[in-house]
């Protein structure tokens, strides 16, 4: 990293912190700063068919660290949050450079609350709601999703009516300037959105609707821009010791390439509590994607729904191996049958145990062969890949989370040589990792407060 992108970050950190210990503070104003810390370890028994920088390690580490400074008035609050990251090693997902090093700017905005019910905020900014199919929050892996955004907030103060309307910009080459975010997640250069959501009958139903349309370049013609729009619809019903939520998605428009786009998603949560300390939830989750033996059908129109900046971890559970495919549009589908048992054993320690089963929605993959180095079409068995898994999630202390993570993956036939992982079909690949999480509140020490006022974006969205 070059140390000139790093005199921004301090000089930032230093004027928040001056600014808000020698000016006056009116009425009801307050400095709050903030941290989060987070060491993920994990093992992976896996390696790659083909040779990379790191020699696929199986002892991989990754580390965040993020200061947050929130200046707090009646009718405004300034927020900025600096990231660190250290990696070393590769996950199931991505190939990082041994030992990288990333410092930079995760949030940098300003809000203004035009009446109780309207704001307008802009800068750096998280995007992130209850379900982060779309807009992903920043986990473990390092990939810190912030966007350069101007968003109008409506919330009214029972918060059963709420809508976003925002726009987005990033950067065409992400190594010039700090206005550039991760353009691995980000892959847009405009994005556009709205998101509504209505809660009824004493919050017993929500509907939520939301509509993302970005617009980015095929890597080469910067000035030729392809569009894609994706619309949903979610409604959410609770009925005593049940929950259900059922959502759609349609996306539609351009790949970068031209070809147009027709894709779809659909979603089924069924979420059953007999007892306080038991939660039981079936799932269902379906991408459509492309039959890839189908060529004069392939070559006008793709069918592979993309996740965009999404969390695959969100209910893939830890098999984000599959996420570098499904971040894109050119996929053969997938759909992916879970069930997950939460044991809330003491207030302060809980297990879950999850089994999922992934299959193509298409039998066919394309698959890059070693000897002829061309890009084949393979017919393989529908079913993919089974998946077992249980966390142990302990809180000694509300500031520190402790989590202990252990897997088995079932490849099936058709992950011989998925993604250039070496996987050997019906023999498991095991992987865990544990993680050790720190939220502190530096200032004020009194009492733990809220980092962002009611109608900001983090309370809003839980």
């Amino acid at each position: 990293m070059q140390f000139k992108k790093v005199i921004p970050v301090i000089l930032f950190a230093a004027v928040v912190l001056l600014w808000a210990a020698f000016s006056p503070e009116p009425a009801k104003a307050q400095f709050i700063l903030s941290g989060d810390y987070d060491g993920h370890l994990s093992a992976l028994n896996l390696h790659r068919t083909i040779s990379d920088s790191l020699n696929s390690k199986a002892i991989n580490f990754a580390g965040f660290g993020e200061l947050d400074m929130n200046y707090l008035h009646k009718k405004w609050n300034v927020y900025g949050s600096i990231f660190a990251t250290y990696n070393k090693g590769t996950s199931l997902s991505t190939i990082e450079t041994p030992g990288s090093f990333h410092l930079g700017f995760f949030e940098a905005w300003f809000m203004y609350h035009l009446s109780k019910n309207f704001s307008i905020q802009a800068g750096r900014i998280e995007i992130s709601y209850s379900d982060e199919a779309f807009f992903q929050a920043r986990d473990w892996s390092g990939l810190v999703t912030s966007h350069n955004a101007i968003i109008a907030h409506y919330l009214i103060p029972d918060t059963s009516v709420m809508a976003d309307l925002g726009f987005a910009a990033n950067k065409f080459d992400p190594g010039n300037g700090v206005f550039s975010t991760n353009r691995t997640v980000n892959s847009y250069r405009y994005m556009s959105y709205l998101y509504l959501r209505k809660r009824l009958f004493d919050d017993q139903l929500a509907l939520t609707l939301m509509d993302i349309f970005n617009a980015d370049d095929n890597g080469v013609q910067q000035s030729l821009l392809y569009g894609r729009n994706t619309l949903g619809l979610t409604g959410w019903l609770s009925l005593d010791d049940w929950d259900i939520s059922l959502g759609g998605n349609y996306q539609f428009g351009h790949v970068s390439d031209g070809r147009n786009l027709s894709a779809w998603y659909t979603a089924l949560y069924v979420s059953y509590q007999p007892t306080s300390w038991l939660s039981l939830m079936p799932a269902f989750e379906h991408l459509s994607g492309d039959n890839f033996a189908d060529s004069a059908e392939w070559k006008k129109t793709v069918h592979g729904f993309s996740i965009l900046y999404g969390n695959m971890t969100r209910s893939f559970g830890n098999a984000s191996v599959l996420s570098n495919s499904y971040k894109l549009n050119l996929h053969p589908g997938l759909n992916n049958l879970y069930f997950t048992a939460t044991f809330d054993v003491l207030e302060n320690f809980s297990i879950e145990a999850s089994y999922h089963w992934f299959s193509l929605a298409h039998p066919y993959i394309r698959e890059f062969n070693r000897d002829s180095l061309r890009i084949e079409i393979m017919k393989v068995p529908l079913s993919f890949m089974h998946q077992a898994e249980v966390t142990f999630t302990y809180t000694p202390v509300p500031a520190i989370v402790l989590t202990l993570d252990y897997q088995l993956l079932f490849p099936g036939a058709a992950m011989a040589n998925y993604n250039g992982w070496n996987f050997n079909p019906g023999v498991p690949v095991s992987t865990a990792y544990i993680e050790i999480e720190w939220t502190p509140v530096f200032y004020p020490r009194k009492k733990r407060h809220l980092l962002f006022p009611p109608g900001s974006p983090a309370t809003n969205h839980g």
